[in-house]
């Protein structure tokens, strides 16, 4: 473990590519989800409709008619990226939108700034103008609903550091990782999430020369809205994986460069079949007083089906967002503690816990990885693409925030895969809570305290590798 220079916070978030049309700033391309009609008429947008796994086949329209939408959008100048199981994944221009759709795009306000970079802003249509699904090919018969989808918000905080400054504590990968999570003694036992396949959907991933030393199995892909999955000029997605080969070493790695639209990106990682997706981003929505907006559904279903397939989903809880896909109680929802020089382990301000408004009686987060604390937002040091947005010392930067925790759960549950295939989801997430490691000190940026059992500070406590292995075998 190193010391390092601490610096100023830097929230990460993907701004939209915008144009000026009549002096007003609008998206140039809109991303969006078609929902198909079910076939038994039932719909997710119906009022207080909050499907769960169990109810998933009365939401889902019939492959020939998902295919008959996709082909009329195309007739009508859509560009169709994914039919899925439930929505189709589109794009067009915004005054093609606006036309198609009768209606108009305006900059959203947002229900709370809490943990909003600068800069951020999302687009949909004007609640004060007529929206109308088109009445062409009876495509007003055939779509539910359509939903512009938003720019994620990537829970983490980095700074651009270079790696060898020695003038702060901070975690290296994957030696510091490994031994605090107790991932090394499993490693030594041979348990490495061999033959184990996990997503990614994020920024990008670029093979930096660090995954080639470690030998790693690596592999980038892009969502169908996305191109050149050999970079990350952000950096976000290159960083957060080494976070996952630190806990599981053996896996087969899947990054998913994310595109417009992060739904897109992720029913792309749901397609590659894999046993598990972490993903370090989500949305600030799940606010007290407030139901779930419309256009996260598709992405709620999108959810909800790669659960009901087997595959284990973990998400970051936030950095004082009240994250969602992290609130959902089907997703492991990712916490993060700190741990200083002296190993005395705590909960940190960086890290959201809260009780969920709109799924009652979810606690978030579940389980807790490694995270820094404020104000400083350089914790643990992570390979980067040279000349990305977080390289200022030749392809390494710091990073802190439930970004960095929820892929080294993430590998934790790989660990599990391969020690037992057979394991649900639901297994998984109960293994990691009931042998996690109790943080009893600290407060989070919920402003909650850790304590003796479970909590809204760490959920369970911190994950513990060893012990969760040693429940299994």
């Amino acid at each position: 473990m190193a010391k390092r220079r601490s610096s100023k916070k830097k929230v990460a978030a993907a701004a939209p590519a915008l144009i000026r049309v009549d002096g007003v700033k609008r998206p140039k391309e809109v991303p969006f989800e078609v929902v198909v009609r079910s076939d038994t008429g039932a719909s997710v947008f119906a009022e207080d409709a909050l499907p769960t796994g169990a109810s998933l086949s009365e939401l889902r329209p019939s492959a020939p008619k998902s295919s008959e939408v996709a082909r009329k959008l195309q007739k009508h100048g859509i560009t169709v990226h994914n039919i899925g199981t439930f929505s189709i994944s589109a794009s067009c221009s915004a005054a093609h939108f606006e036309k198609f759709f009768s209606t108009k795009i305006v900059r959203r306000e947002l229900p709370s700034t809490r943990g909003i970079p600068a800069g951020y802003a999302q687009f949909a249509p004007d609640k004060s103008e007529p929206w109308a699904l088109p009445k062409v090919d009876q495509l007003d018969q055939l779509i539910d609903r359509a939903y512009i989808q938003q720019e994620p918000l990537f829970f983490a905080n980095e700074r651009p550091l270079p790696p060898f400054w020695n003038d702060k504590f901070r975690l290296r990968v994957p030696v510091d990782v490994a031994q605090i999570l107790r991932a090394s003694s499993v490693h030594e036992r041979g348990i490495t999430g061999q033959g184990v396949r996990v997503a990614m959907p994020d920024t990008g991933f670029y093979h930096h020369p660090y995954f080639v030393e470690q030998g790693y199995n690596f592999l980038g892909v892009t969502a169908p809205d996305a191109s050149d999955h050999t970079s990350d000029n952000h950096g976000h997605g290159t960083g957060e994986c080494a976070n996952l080969f630190a806990t599981a070493p053996g896996i087969n790695f899947i990054g998913v460069k994310m595109g417009a639209n992060p739904t897109l990106a992720f029913k792309t990682a749901v397609e590659l079949r894999p046993a598990i997706i972490t993903n370090s981003w989500g949305y600030h929505a799940d606010l007290p007083n407030t139901t779930m907006p419309n256009s996260l559904k598709p992405l709620y279903l999108a959810v909800l089906d790669a659960i009901a397939r087997g595959i284990v989903v973990c998400f970051s809880a936030g950095n004082g967002h009240n994250g969602f896909p992290g609130s959902m109680p089907e997703v492991i929802s990712v916490g993060g503690v700190v741990v200083d020089p002296a190993l005395q382990y705590s909960a940190t301000g960086y890290t959201s816990g809260f009780k969920s408004t709109w799924f009652p009686g979810r606690d978030v987060p579940d389980i807790s990885g490694l995270c820094g604390t404020p104000p400083s937002a350089d914790y643990i040091v992570l390979p980067v693409q040279k000349g990305a947005a977080l390289d200022k010392a030749d392809g390494w930067g710091a990073f802190s925030g439930t970004s960095a925790a929820s892929p080294m759960v993430a590998g934790v549950c790989a660990l599990l895969k391969e020690a037992d295939p057979g394991l649900s989801p639901n297994d998984v997430r109960n293994l990691l809570k009931y042998t996690a490691r109790d943080i009893t000190t600290g407060t989070n940026a919920h402003g909650e305290n850790a304590k003796v059992g479970p909590d809204l500070a760490t959920g369970y406590g911190l994950v513990d590798a060893e012990r969760a292995i040693n429940a299994v075998l």
